[in-house]
């Protein structure tokens, strides 16, 4: 898990997606991303990620509660004795920071249906996978709880993703927005928690948590920006047309 490899892999994603993502819409690709075929690719692709992030949240919550149960609170949260790192943590955490490269496949489609990437798309996609690597490399036990938290996330997002390739146009797109900044300010917290909590984390450790917070503070600014000009602007906008 050499650090030049999560580093190598964001960056030539960046580089793809700026070289190759276009100015405006191109009704002509819109076209052919209507095909049927297409349409169930995306579908299976977000049922499979929706499904392995609601069994990467079972299990980790499962060894977390474990852990909690048989060493208490501070021990517990703490991981002092790499209980749970060795248990499950780990195991999970890498299998987690694998689907980040493949999560890049949303990228792809977006390309595909001939629209733009965001700015906060790819760093979204790019910062996850140099955060996740840190966190495992670091054997940085907050990572739990980020785990816990974005997996329950995509497990909502996926679902949805997945109902609106198959034409469902289903509620709560603001609210899953909402929540994914919540998700972040959670993982902020957490963050500081582990920094100030006396003990609880090494200076090994704690390096991941520096790289995760120089990750989040840029990430939930961008966020909050789409949600004030996706949801609140064009509400005032549609008020005023009224």
């Amino acid at each position: 898990m050499h650090w030049k490899t999560p580093l190598a892999i964001a960056t030539a994603y960046t580089v793809f997606v700026m070289r190759v993502n276009p100015q405006k819409s191109a009704s002509s690709k819109l076209q052919r991303a209507q095909s049927s075929t297409f349409k169930r690719l995306v579908i299976g692709h977000n049922i499979a990620l929706g499904a392995f992030s609601l069994w990467i949240l079972v299990s980790m919550c499962w060894g977390l509660m474990t852990n909690l149960r048989a060493y208490g609170w501070y021990e517990g949260i703490c991981d002092l004795r790499f209980a749970m790192w060795n248990d499950s943590l780990f195991r999970l955490s890498y299998y987690f920071y694998l689907s980040k490269y493949y999560e890049f496949v949303d990228t792809l489609i977006i390309l595909y249906k001939g629209r733009r990437v965001s700015v906060l798309q790819m760093y979204h996609h790019a910062g996850a996978v140099i955060t996740m690597w840190a966190g495992c490399y670091y054997i940085a036990v907050p990572i739990a709880f980020f785990v816990i938290t974005n997996s329950a996330i995509h497990t909502w997002m996926y679902a949805f993703y997945a109902l609106t390739a198959a034409g469902i146009r289903p509620p709560g797109k603001q609210l899953l927005t909402s929540s994914q900044i919540l998700q972040f300010i959670f993982g902020i917290s957490c963050c500081l928690f582990y920094l100030f909590c006396p003990g609880c984390e090494n200076d090994r450790q704690k390096t991941a948590i520096y790289i995760n917070l120089v990750y989040l503070f840029p990430l939930l600014g961008l966020f909050v920006s789409f949600f004030v000009q996706t949801y609140l602007r064009s509400n005032r906008s549609n008020k005023k047309q009224l």
